[in-house]
């Protein structure tokens, strides 16, 4: 939130440069619902190459939500990076969720961040191999939101959790907004990607699609 995808540029760039083609998608919360974000996701992917061709996401922070809404229109993936995901109701939202700035700037998608019991179990949990990369430096005294916890700054680590068949979690020493462009994280994302090049046809190609 509060980002646009002008944030992924550089990691964008440096997965062409590994050989891989990279579309990137933004959107503002402050305009549409999070159901109309994750719509025009599947959307902008069909555009880019098809949601039935193999390709991979690439998500950051509220992407990561927005990816897992839109799960089930996405056939084609067949790898998913998370980073800084907010897999679990952050703190943060909880937290902020009766501040009038806050909701006025977050509009639906605040909402629902906070809100534990009534959408965060309808989101899809991804069945494809899923690398969750969390940052770990943010504050760390006992009054934060996370109680003393390893955090980012705007999510807690705990909080990026997810349990599923295939997915791996690593944490990092990163902050949150700048995670992406980490060079520890790049070569994170990099291998990940290349383990699924490896088994896709050779004739064919892997893309890679952030969303911020």
């Amino acid at each position: 939130m509060g980002r646009t995808s002008v944030s992924l540029a550089l990691l964008s760039a440096r997965l062409r440069q590994a050989g891989h083609s990279t579309s990137s998608y933004g959107y503002f919360v402050t305009r549409d619902a999070l159901d109309v974000i994750a719509a025009r996701f599947v959307e902008h992917i069909e555009r880019a190459g098809g949601v039935d061709a193999d390709f991979a996401v690439v998500g950051h922070s509220l992407g990561n939500i927005v990816t897992r809404m839109a799960l089930p229109h996405l056939p084609g993936l067949r790898r998913f990076v998370m980073l800084a995901p907010p897999n679990q109701p952050p703190a943060l939202a909880r937290l902020l969720a009766q501040n009038p700035v806050f909701r006025a700037l977050t509009r639906d998608a605040g909402r629902r961040l906070a809100d534990a019991a009534g959408f965060y179990p309808t989101l899809p949990v991804p069945q494809v191999p899923t690398l969750i990369v969390a940052g770990t430096t943010g504050p760390r005294f006992a009054r934060s939101p996370w109680q003393g916890g390893d955090n980012d700054g705007i999510v807690g680590v705990d909080e990026t959790r997810l349990d599923g068949p295939d997915i791996t979690h690593v944490t990092v020493e990163a902050i949150h907004t700048l995670i992406m462009n980490n060079a520890g994280v790049t070569a994170l994302v990099q291998r990940f990607l290349a383990e699924q090049a490896e088994q896709a046809d050779a004739a064919g190609d892997t893309a890679a699609i952030e969303a911020p």
